[in-house]
């Protein structure tokens, strides 16, 4: 989602009115659905006038009851999304001034009433003030709890339904907003655990804050594929390949959408964003995909299925155009492919200010209105607008006046719009106790931790110099040794990271830095002979009486456009440190905390190289843990690192390292007749790399030898720990067809598993994965028909290249 930039407000220090005022002190105190049951929509439930009010009827059933009762400016407001700054406007003309203060009465009546609108989004940017007139510091649980219940109060009671609003927000990291929260790995650190445990139980945090503070529609999690890594919203993927996007995305939906039920509220995902919006042309954010349909359908539709599968319940469109059409214009993307073909059933919802965008920057229409009929037929059902509703009012009440769009084609998604709510619980138990909310918002820290260790990927480890003994003598540096804004990243507390992110706007407010372990401390607590060297000459100077050098480097915080970047690489100064430091014989750990794979100069000699990732708020325990051996590292990476050469390799050397900006490659690249330096696949560090303080072995893979083109393949091997300590071995499951109509990749990741072992210990595992993961689409180059699976001969393998092979045939 991208946030406009909004010029800072004035502080307010207004007196509220009364009655909000009073609500303010009631809700700080915790309100119950209970407050809510001498509400006229209760009043009328109880006189049995209104059947949607009746808990005990079925959803379709109410929706239907509801739908019946509703005039079309009650339908069409439930089709829109409004920035919250609108209604906490400290002026009366609610147009977002003054930030994210108490609701304005004034405002609610514009918004909920006059307008009908029936969502609320707390843009990247917006955090709620101090909400107890107690001078708090702002943006806690209780904060965003307060805001809610204040907001839901009056719409329940003053619009004429008592219809419930829904409220989203991005928390795609944990709770990223209230500053306090525990901040999980960005998702290409939770790819790098091959783990959909720790997917799930992230989530499973996650919605549990949200429920207890009522932002109940997350938009999270994101199903694009990290293809380009010059691309800034990379990290919030999982992984570059659809088997593993899948199982995380699934797992993480899982997760978030297991919070609430037994009378609180519930937790829907939104799986984002749909469809290939990760492939820019040039890595640059929202710039045009040109997508081949085969890509697009064999690549990337997996990837979302695997969280819609889990029964998300809603999809948030791709904010970029497709092949020269706008996603959220294009039926044959929210109809054809995501309703008829992948079976989606719930809400979907356009991205920040899509819909607008398709007369203003697309030009595929004159106005508004004709924005919307091109949108809503194509398929959106929600237009996260996000700005004046009245207008969006207007544009579709004239759009059904003149037949742009089908009166049955509002009815169907405000039908979707109106399940979700029911089944969220809404209707029924609306209110959330904000005295639990803080609770809620900062419990987890020890699932965060077991996240991030898990993510930590060992990525060099010269003469086994790690782990370290918690007594040597260690020197700390380097920008990201103590700095927690970049440690976790962007969308932590604000759009673009915490306060110091080091961007003219968008960032967290003063003194909002998240709780958490930097690697300075993690360190340190460990080891009481660690000391911080706060710049290059005292690092030096510090090293010569030093055991090692720890130097924690990568990227500051960002988020979507500011992100790009043309070249990821550590600076100047960084590089400038690390040959400083190697320079003075002393074994040097490199420590890259950064959301994604960094060129890294003379960093690719140090003696060990650790990746952390960002976004956690223990990465720092995390990375100690590591180092001293407390926790064996056993993240692998879920994408390619592309190698950093200085010039393109010699004539001929396919396989040659090519130089930053060789892009995008991958592991699934396809054959090619081609023979110029560098145009194979030449990673630094392949797909699934990662090493570990034990060494493993697999042997004896089998496979199931026959199966139908709709059945299921299990593959049996032996792994064994060969190593010293316990450990744990993630063991990729690729599949090479060795003819195909078809041109495929030379391997394909079909399955994965996590092997945990004692030293010298064997298991024998078997891993299940379904035939349909080797579809391809059929046909010559202008084919978009449906794919499917190729009969023939195929080869389950391990390694890359494999080193073990099991045949198999589909018939």
């Amino acid at each position: 989602m991208r946030h406009w930039i909004k010029l800072p407000g004035k502080a307010t220090g207004r007196a509220l009115p009364l009655a909000a005022a009073a609500m303010a002190i009631v809700l700080a105190g915790g309100m119950s659905a209970l407050a809510l049951t001498n509400s006229p929509a209760h009043a009328t439930a109880a006189s049995g006038e209104a059947a949607y009010l009746n808990p005990q009827l079925p959803i379709q059933a109410r929706v239907s009851n509801l739908l019946g009762k509703m005039t079309l400016p009650e339908k069409i407001g439930q089709m829109v999304q409004i920035e919250a700054t609108q209604v906490t406007d400290t002026s009366n003309t609610c147009t977002s001034q003054g930030g994210f203060n108490l609701p304005n009465p004034v405002c609610e009546q514009k918004i909920f009433v006059t307008n009908n609108v029936g969502s609320i989004l707390a843009g990247g940017t917006d955090v709620p003030l101090d909400t107890t007139g107690k001078g708090g510091t702002g943006n806690t649980g209780l904060d965003w709890a307060n805001e809610y219940n204040t907001m839901q109060s009056y719409a329940i009671s003053h619009s004429r339904l008592h219809i419930p609003v829904i409220f989203g927000v991005d928390a795609v990291h944990g709770f990223g907003h209230p500053w306090q929260a525990p901040l999980f790995p960005q998702s290409i650190g939770i790819g790098a655990t091959w783990d959909p445990s720790v997917a799930e139980a992230g989530g499973a945090v996650t919605g549990q804050a949200l429920a207890a503070t009522g932002w109940n529609w997350d938009f999270a999690p994101v199903q694009d594929l990290a293809r380009d890594n010059r691309w800034g919203r990379y990290y919030e993927t999982w992984a570059e390949e659809p088997v593993l996007a899948a199982a995380l995305g699934g797992a993480n939906v899982t997760g978030l959408q297991s919070a609430g039920g037994h009378g609180s509220l519930g937790v829907t995902a939104t799986v984002k964003h749909f469809a290939g919006y990760s492939e820019s042309i040039n890595g640059h954010d929202r710039v045009q995909a040109e997508l081949p349909l085969r890509y697009l359908q064999d690549l990337f539709l997996p990837s979302y299925a695997g969280a819609i599968d889990a029964n998300a319940g809603t999809v948030m469109v791709d904010s970029g155009s497709v092949n020269g059409i706008p996603a959220t214009a294009s039926h044959y993307l929210l109809t054809t492919l995501l309703r008829n073909r992948m079976g989606f059933k719930g809400v979907v919802i356009s991205d920040y200010g899509d819909v607008g965008a398709i007369a203003t920057t697309y030009h595929m229409a004159a106005d508004l209105a004709g924005a919307a009929a091109l949108a809503i037929n194509a398929g959106v059902d929600v237009a996260m607008l996000p700005f004046n509703a009245e207008q969006w009012q207007a544009a579709v009440q004239q759009d059904v006046a003149n037949g742009s769009i089908p009166m049955w084609r509002i009815n169907q998604a405000v039908s979707r719009v109106l399940t979700l709510k029911f089944s969220l619980g809404l209707f029924d138990h609306p209110m959330v106790d904000a005295t639990k909310a803080d609770a809620a918002v900062t419990a987890g820290r020890d699932v965060t931790l077991k996240a991030a260790q898990e993510s930590i990927t060992l990525l060099r480890n010269q003469g086994n110099v790690l782990p370290l003994s918690p007594s040597a003598k260690i020197v700390v540096t380097g920008p990201n040794a103590d700095n927690m804004a970049w440690q976790v990243g962007g969308w932590s507390v604000s759009w673009q990271g915490p306060f110091t992110s080091g961007h003219v706007c968008c960032e967290g407010p003063p003194g909002q830095i998240p709780p958490g372990t930097t690697v300075r401390a993690g360190l340190q607590k460990a080891d009481p002979n660690v000391v911080f060297a706060a710049d290059q000459a005292t690092a030096v100077a510090d090293a010569a009486s030093a055991d090692a050098v720890v130097v924690a480097v990568g990227e500051k915080a960002y988020a979507e456009g500011l992100g790009d970047n043309p070249a990821p690489q550590l600076t100047p100064d960084q590089k400038t440190l690390v040959s400083a430091l190697e320079a003075t014989g002393k074994p040097v750990i490199v420590v890259v905390i950064a959301g994604r794979p960094l060129g890294l100069g003379p960093a690719e000699q140090a003696n060990a190289i650790l990746m952390a990732y960002q976004g956690s708020t223990e990465a720092g325990q995390a990375v100690a843990d590591v180092i001293f051996g407390t926790v064996n590292p056993s993240g692998k990476l879920p994408v390619t690192w592309p190698s950093d050469a200085a010039a393109p390799g010699g004539d001929f050397n396919t396989g040659a390292p090519s130089p930053l900006g060789d892009q995008p490659k991958v592991f699934d690249q396809l054959p090619y007749t081609g023979s110029g330096p560098g145009s194979g696949y030449n990673p630094l560090y392949p797909f699934g790399y990662g090493l570990s303080y034990s060494t493993f072995t697999t042997s004896a893979l089998s496979a199931t030898p026959s199966v139908s083109r709709h059945g299921m393949v299990t593959a049996t091997f032996t792994v064994t720990n060969t190593g010293s300590r316990a450990g744990t071995d993630i063991v990729p499951v690729y599949v090479h067809q060795p003819v195909s109509l078809v041109t495929v990749p030379d391997q394909r990741l079909a399955a994965f598993t996590r092997v945990t072992l004692n030293p010298g210990q064997s298991k024998t595992v078997s891993v299940t994965f379904p035939v349909s993961v080797l579809a391809v689409t059929p046909g010559d180059i202008e084919s978009d028909s449906p794919p499917q699976v190729e009969t023939g001969a195929y080869q389950a393998q391990l390694g890359t290249p494999a080193t073990l092979t099991a045949d198999f045939t589909v018939h």
